[in-house]
């Protein structure tokens, strides 16, 4: 939807906002009806902190996975994603010193490897679309670990982390979008199944984000991007079928040897960990 919705309405802060927006009207409708007030942690605690560096990575990993999907082909976008898992690990031991067993660590090699074969494919390569795919992988690692230490240090559970955090994000890129896009995208929305479109990709990302922030509950940050990466060979197949997307050689083996690789590090994690 969002890459038919690009090249229609080729304004990327304003579709990632206005998706940001659809949640987090989605998410105070289901506090006014039946999740109830949530309990907060203090504005200036290490807590809430916490959950402003996960906004952060959200409004900045939403923004910049739309850009790059509106540079370059869908499957291509997804492709470099896969190396979410590689972020992750960098991450994770920056915030908070753990280091796994070294064989889990080399298990990421081939998704490394297979992605950069991918990247090679100039059927698909677009510099744009590389940049942008790769600093919202930056992004999610972060939010996925801020997310992570918000939910051991605060009282909020999944679900309501969630949508805190994508109504804080949706702030944030309010004036981002106006500063950049302004006023100009609304004269691309003439149509109200164009408007419909997005609200609906806005509503199906906001779910989709909230089962994922219920499966971080019980996994770790790692393991999450792990699962990604697996959920991306779906959408790369869809892309190739429904949108036409020229995939080429480079670009299938790369696929191949990326989520062999991802495989192969749920099994390492499974016996050293």
């Amino acid at each position: 939807v969002n890459k038919r919705v690009l090249n229609v309405l080729p304004f990327p802060m304003t579709i990632s906002t206005f998706q940001l927006l659809t949640g987090s009207v989605y998410y105070l409708f289901t506090v006014l009806l039946f999740r109830g007030k949530p309990e907060l942690p203090c504005p200036v605690h290490e807590p809430a902190k916490q959950v402003y560096a996960a906004a952060a990575g959200h409004a900045i990993g939403q923004t910049a996975t739309v850009v790059s999907l509106g540079a370059g082909a869908v499957s291509f976008t997804h492709i470099v994603k896969s190396l979410e898992p590689f972020f992750s690990c960098i991450v994770t031991y920056f915030s908070t010193k753990k280091i796994m067993d070294f064989r889990v660590y080399l298990s990421l090699i081939p998704v490394v490897g297979g992605v950069g074969l991918a990247c090679l494919d100039k059927l698909s390569y677009n510099h744009l679309a590389f940049f942008a795919a790769m600093l919202s992988n930056l992004a999610f690692a972060i939010r996925a670990v801020k997310s992570k230490q918000a939910l051991t240090n605060t009282k909020l559970d999944a679900p309501n982390l969630f949508g805190i955090v994508t109504t804080i994000a949706a702030a944030m890129c309010i004036p981002v979008f106006l500063a950049f896009e302004g006023v100009a995208c609304f004269k691309g929305i003439d149509s109200l199944n164009l408007l419909y479109k997005v609200l609906l990709s806005g509503l199906f990302h906001y779910l989709n984000n909230e089962v994922m922030y219920l499966t971080l509950n019980r996994v770790t940050p790692v393991t999450l991007a792990v699962g990604n990466t697996v959920k991306r060979v779906f959408i790369i197949a869809a892309s190739v079928i429904v949108l036409g997307n020229q995939v080429g050689t480079k670009s299938i083996v790369g696929s191949a040897v990326a989520i062999s690789g991802v495989l192969l590090y749920s099994f390492a994690k499974m016996k050293f960990e």
